[in-house]
């Protein structure tokens, strides 16, 4: 997901969540966009609706 929004320029952040069990998958993340660019990066990683 972070490559998708730098491959348009948005500038991202993962934030570490904390550390929890998750079945030894890792710790939870999340990534952290500018303000301005909430809308776009949704729009970037959302899924595509059918078109009719």
């Amino acid at each position: 997901m972070e490559q998708i929004l730098v491959a348009h320029d948005l500038p991202t952040r993962i934030i570490d969540l904390g550390v929890k069990s998750y079945l030894g998958s890792g710790t939870p993340a999340a990534l952290q966009v500018l303000l301005e660019d909430k809308w776009t990066a949704l729009l970037l990683l959302s899924t595509r609706e059918d078109e009719q």
